[in-house]
């Protein structure tokens, strides 16, 4: 339908001279007020509707390290201070990244060479025995597990001391006298090693004045464990994990095919004070971590990680695992 423009323009000066165009404005602009709060009252209501659901869902207050709705977020996008899961146990840690103990060549030696007297068949056969003897005394399952660690020990010199000091520890551990100053040890009653540890580091040989092989070793492994019994499930089916990192470094001099152990230097980190030397490592789930307090902290994956046990009572808690 076509407008006529004359009819237009007197219909539009009509309505500027109307005597009650102020008020008919002024009405309208009401009307528009009024539906913008109603809309506002509804968006309030639908605000109120969440607060109220997540309320629910978080049941009251709730710790920082405790998941609320954790079912509506991935767990891999979950904050650090969140527990860890069967699902994700290395969520967050640089060992993520590591390789698997139980992978072949997870633990590669360096490229041998002939050195001293000793041809590169005698060095490789020698960082082949401190490689495994490494492995063993700190991934075997019956060692892991706090049986003796037979596989390990096999691999030591029988009338090597230090052989000695190592099975009167494991038989009658204390303060003084701990088999976790060469094996990872957990107590069974108490957690499970998931079969999952990870491990990065190296090895170095030199000859000695006698023409032996000297091997130094270095290396961190680092174990994702669940509670044996009443474990955290915090979410269906994906009990809590805690982590526990361990460092290592030893020396080996390889003898007629047998090892025969020098100085070592270890630290362990997520360990409850070690005050009952039972030759056990007790590691700390979230809830009790955070309630350690006042603890001198220490970054196990820093390069200047100092390699020293700690006085007798004295407890390293670690920054991260």
């Amino acid at each position: 339908m076509s407008i006529d423009a004359g009819d237009f323009a007197a219909r539009l000066k009509a309505a500027q001279n109307d005597p009650n165009r102020e008020e008919r404005l002024r009405q309208d602009r009401a009307r528009r007020r009024r539906k913008v709060g109603l809309w506002a009252g509804a968006g309030v209501v639908l605000a109120g509707g969440f607060a109220f659901w997540l309320s629910d869902v978080m049941g009251g207050e709730r710790p920082a390290n405790e998941p609320f709705a954790a079912g509506a977020l991935d767990e891999a996008l979950w904050p650090d201070a969140w527990p860890l899961t069967t699902a994700i146990p290395f969520r967050g840690s640089p060992a993520a990244l590591w390789d698997r103990s139980d992978v072949p060549g997870s633990m590669p030696p360096p490229t041998a060479r002939p050195v001293g007297k000793l041809s590169e068949e005698e060095v490789t056969e020698g960082l082949t025995a401190v490689g495994d003897f490494v492995r063993e005394a700190n991934t075997s399952a019956e060692g892991t597990a706090g049986e003796r660690p037979e596989s390990a020990l096999t691999l030591l010199a029988p009338d090597d001391p230090a052989r000695r000091d190592l099975e009167a520890a494991l038989a009658h551990p204390a303060q003084d006298r701990s088999p976790l100053e060469t094996f990872t040890r957990f107590d069974p009653a108490e957690v499970v090693v998931l079969d999952d540890t990870r491990v990065k580091g190296s090895m170095t040989y030199e000859a000695t004045p006698d023409g032996d092989l000297l091997v130094h070793a270095d290396y961190t492994f680092v174990y994702a464990v669940t509670k044996t019994e009443g474990g955290w499930e915090v979410r269906p089916y994906r009990e809590e994990v805690a982590r526990v990192v361990v460092r290592r470094r030893l020396s080996a001099t390889v003898r007629e095919g047998k090892l025969v152990l020098g100085p070592s230097t270890y630290v362990i980190g997520n360990d409850a004070c070690p005050t009952r030397g039972d030759g056990f490592i007790h590691p700390l789930f979230s809830k009790e971590a955070a309630k350690v307090k006042d603890a001198k902290r220490f970054d196990p994956y820093a390069p200047g990680t100092p390699l020293a046990t700690a006085p007798a009572g004295t407890c390293l808690t670690p920054s991260r695992t």
